[in-house]
């Protein structure tokens, strides 16, 4: 009787099973192919990482600068005006002396933010990280009036990260711009975080004061930010540049 064994073999089939080199072919062509999927998968995420903090980073500088010129419709009310007496706004929680401080990395200003009557100063400042260089942290704080007259500081509520500029309103810079990679980003820095004009549309220095920054009719907040990650193939940071004007009101000091 025919084995099962023996039919095999004349039918040209070999029960030998796969020798030890052909065992080794066949894992090495899977680690091939797995190590492709998996790099693949890596670039994917890497890729995913890349532009979903490039879209983080852009929205989020974009609704920091709008709450800015939201602020500006509300900076100077209520007048002192509005008050019998017309008492002075420097020590009066209850008026509103506009700007009160302004420099290409720090500006302070007061009004009635949320229509309640209330007075709110706003600080916004470019905050350096411990290294000294950028990119930095640029921040928002809020505090009413009356407690910031008591020598009480504001509670920064909101931040945007990754702010190259710290220009200086003299074409330099406040901090260096370090990045690892081979991209450069000294170009970026430079830029002035905030500009002010007066009425002639001329740029005005800083001042520390309501009276002094009076003069000031307009602000103009430029931010030149990057994401998180760099590009997951060149490695070099995108960077993008938001920019926005706002008017302000400067009625307290009208005669």
């Amino acid at each position: 009787m025919r084995t099962k064994q023996t039919r095999y073999r004349r039918a040209g089939w070999d029960m030998r099973g796969f020798s030890l080199l052909e065992m080794m072919i066949v894992l090495v062509i899977l680690a091939v192919v797995i190590g492709v999927a998996v790099e693949g998968l890596t670039q994917m995420q890497r890729r995913n990482s890349a532009e979903g903090s490039k879209t983080d980073t852009v929205q989020e500088t974009r609704d920091f600068v709008d709450q800015m010129v939201r602020d500006m419709h509300d900076v100077g009310y209520p007048p002192r005006a509005v008050f019998v007496g017309r008492p002075l706004c420097s020590g009066d929680a209850r008026v509103s002396c506009s700007l009160i401080y302004y420099s290409p990395t720090q500006i302070k200003y007061e009004g009635d933010l949320d229509g309640t009557g209330t007075v709110y100063q706003v600080w916004v400042q470019l905050l350096p990280p411990a290294s000294g260089s950028c990119p930095c942290t640029l921040q928002r704080g809020i505090i009413d009036k009356a407690s910031a007259l008591g020598g009480n500081q504001p509670i920064y509520f909101t931040q945007v990260t990754g702010v190259l500029n710290s220009g200086d309103g003299a074409g330099g810079h406040n901090y260096p711009v370090v990045l690892p990679g081979s991209g450069s980003y000294s170009a970026y820095a430079n830029a002035d975080l905030f500009d002010a004009y007066d009425v002639n549309a001329a740029s005005v220095g800083t001042c520390t004061d309501a009276t002094a920054c009076s003069s000031i009719v307009s602000l103009q907040i430029t931010a030149n930010v990057t994401s998180a990650y760099p590009d997951p193939q060149t490695r070099i940071y995108s960077v993008y540049s938001i920019t926005s004007r706002a008017r302000l009101n400067n009625a307290q000091f009208d005669n």
